[in-house]
């Protein structure tokens, strides 16, 4: 009964993968749920005089994300009306913005300390990567350090994040040796 509708696709990729490409199948689907406007928000009245409850129809409107710039610019792209890429966060300034916005408000005790440490680790980083490595960094040093005082949790999460970075490290290069071509 709302005229307007909020449909959030987050990591839409990975909803449209099949295999060793796009499913032809979810895409389809998602292209038809694109193209197929909203229920009229007229209402049929006996006799074929229809009498609109609002004066404006239906609206629904789509967001999808995704981590992968192939699928935003390929077959993603023919499926929106519009595309945005959010360009990778490389400075420090940055990072502390958007830790200072998208995270738990009191929960990372040091924020420049973590946007310095992914900066200086990675060089550039995608907001949900960066959210992600944050809130497990995080996660992971309340859970280890318990009961202490806000300057031992500090360093505990920036140290978690370092060890989380290195684990990001090792497994890319693991990944490769995996995935190598003869």
């Amino acid at each position: 009964q709302m005229s307007t509708s909020l449909l959030v696709l987050d990591d839409v990729d990975q909803l449209c993968s099949g295999g060793t490409g796009y499913s032809s199948v979810m895409i389809a689907t998602l292209r038809a749920l694109l193209r197929t406007p909203p229920a009229s928000t007229a209402t049929a009245k006996a006799g074929g005089n229809s009498k609109s409850k609002r004066g404006g129809g239906k609206a629904l409107q789509v967001l999808a994300t995704t981590s992968r710039s192939d699928a935003a610019c390929s077959v993603l792209n023919t499926l929106f009306e519009e595309t945005v890429v959010v360009p990778l966060l490389s400075n420090s300034a940055s990072l502390n913005k958007l830790f200072a916005d998208g995270l738990y408000p009191g929960s990372a005790k040091n924020i420049d300390a973590m946007a310095d440490t992914i900066i200086h680790r990675l060089g550039s980083v995608g907001c949900k990567t960066a959210i992600r490595l944050a809130e497990r960094a995080i996660a992971t040093a309340d859970a280890i350090a318990g009961d202490c005082s806000e300057e031992e949790l500090e360093e505990a999460q920036v140290a978690a994040l370092g060890e989380i970075l290195d684990d990001l490290a090792g497994d890319e290069v693991t990944a490769e040796k995996i995935c190598e071509v003869y």
